[in-house]
């Protein structure tokens, strides 16, 4: 069992009021434990949610009670805060939001590190509810789908990978005698959570257990969502460390993605709303906008016909188009473009936010991409390799176009008002290679360099 703690936690631990009270050995090794369980969880939601130490994570009393005991866990709570290694938040909201807690400044200065369990009694615990969530994981098929698929995965690459991209130029300090390097907060943040992703799935290369991914440092339990989209750990994974994997067989993986996802099932929603109600002087926006998502070219147009959304970079492009669709309704900048340009869209979608609130906005994009991919994750064959990323799939070369044909056929089903026989959905659902290839791979690229310098 692997946890997460702050450095030197135990020197801290042994000063507390909670550590003095014990009298045995294996008592404050459950302390311990618990302490660490505690903060593990903040750092996991971090590290799932890309949110840099000192971010709020969301603990309910219940997952807390579970874990820690019901008596237990407001003195885990009270020993934290008093050794200043936890922030909490008591704001919650019935039914919407839970307590939050973030790491304290002081916790971030010493840093994350990684942790043992160390009592029997905690590591027996733990074991007890590994069992617990995989027999849950297991009574949903698809969820046990997407494990059973991610045990099929191995890291082929080296560290090397990621470092290059991700590693800053670090600070140094004065300590004794010694300059000693270190790392800005965010910097730092960067770092501890691809070395996560990296270390948990190499670890899982020579294993295919379900304990063995669920009992991995960074591993949460797979959900869904009320939107009907599924939250696990390869939809957390970076991108640098995913092109990282390969199947244990050694093959590479590719993506069927759609293009511009979010914004082409709105367009998709309001041409089905626009031909149901028969809304009238139209017709120019609805070609557009059809034609765009044919093409899979709606991000495009948008910066190509837009001055405010020319000059972003594809990231914040993406980001400021999504936030005009799915942010409160107000008149910002990005909201104004977008509505100069699709303004019987954008009506839409600003009414909708009126009656139903902002939020009815993102839930209708997302329910819909569920509605997609993951009834078309659940009709591929259970021996065919193949992950569920909320807008594509990750398969084998060999079952790239039959993937593609049922995200075809599914969207021909869903909007059979919209597109019609006659429309060629190529350019919507594209596919690309995921892994790096034989000739990227650093190793094989040293060995090509050594090969080649000793000649």
């Amino acid at each position: 069992m692997n946890q997460y703690t702050i450095k030197s936690f135990a020197d801290l631990l042994v000063k507390s009021t909670q550590f003095k009270k014990l009298k045995t050995k294996e008592k404050k090794l459950l302390l311990l434990d618990r302490c660490n369980w505690y903060v593990s969880a903040i750092v996991r939601d971090n590290i799932k949610n890309d949110n840099p130490y000192g971010s709020y994570a969301n603990l309910s009393s219940k997952i807390l009670k579970k874990y820690l005991g019901d008596r237990n866990y407001k003195d885990i709570e009270l020993c934290l805060k008093g050794l200043g290694i936890i922030i909490k938040n008591d704001k919650y909201s019935v039914s919407k939001f839970t307590k939050s807690v973030s790491l304290s400044k002081k916790a971030i200065r010493l840093g994350v590190d990684k942790s043992i369990v160390h009592s029997k009694k905690f590591n027996e615990r733990l074991k007890k509810f590994s069992v617990y969530n995989h027999s849950q994981i297991i009574a949903q098929p698809v969820l046990n789908k997407l494990l059973n698929n991610t045990l099929k995965l191995s890291v082929v690459e080296e560290k090397f990978h990621y470092l290059q991209y991700i590693l800053p130029s670090p600070k140094f300090i004065e300590e004794g005698f010694e300059m000693v390097a270190y790392y800005e907060e965010e910097n730092q943040f960067k770092m501890d959570r691809y070395t996560a992703f990296y270390d948990s799935f190499y670890a899982l290369n020579d294993i295919t257990e379900p304990s063995a991914l669920l009992n991995s440092s960074i591993n949460y339990i797979p959900t869904i969502a009320p939107s009907g989209r599924i939250y696990h750990i390869i939809a957390s994974m970076p991108k640098l460390i995913r092109e990282s994997l390969r199947t244990k067989s050694n093959e590479l993986i590719w993506e069927v993605d759609m293009c511009s996802a979010q914004p082409s099932i709105i367009f998709l929603e309001w041409l089905k709303y626009a031909n149901k109600n028969e809304l009238k002087n139209i017709e120019k926006e609805k070609k557009l906008c059809l034609k765009l998502l044919l093409e899979g070219g709606i991000y495009k147009y948008i910066q190509e016909h837009s001055t405010f959304f020319n000059d972003l970079g594809y990231s914040n492009l993406k980001e400021s188009i999504l936030s005009a669709i799915n942010a409160k309704n107000q008149p910002t900048k990005n909201n104004k473009e977008l509505s100069r340009l699709f303004p019987n869209v954008m009506d839409w979608i600003n009414t909708i936010k009126k009656v139903d609130g902002y939020k009815k906005v993102s839930f209708i994009g997302q329910s819909q991409e569920a509605n997609i991919f993951v009834e078309v994750y659940k009709k591929i064959p259970e021996e065919k390799f193949a992950l569920l990323i909320h807008d594509c799939i990750l398969v084998k070369k060999e079952d790239v176009l039959f993937v593609k044909q049922l995200l075809e056929d599914r969207l021909r089903e869903l909007y059979k008002d919209v597109i019609l026989p006659q429309h060629n959905l190529n350019k919507l659902f594209k596919e690309s290679l995921v892994s790096i290839s034989d000739e990227s791979l650093d190793n094989n690229k040293r060995i090509r360099f050594d090969r080649d310098f000793s000649k």
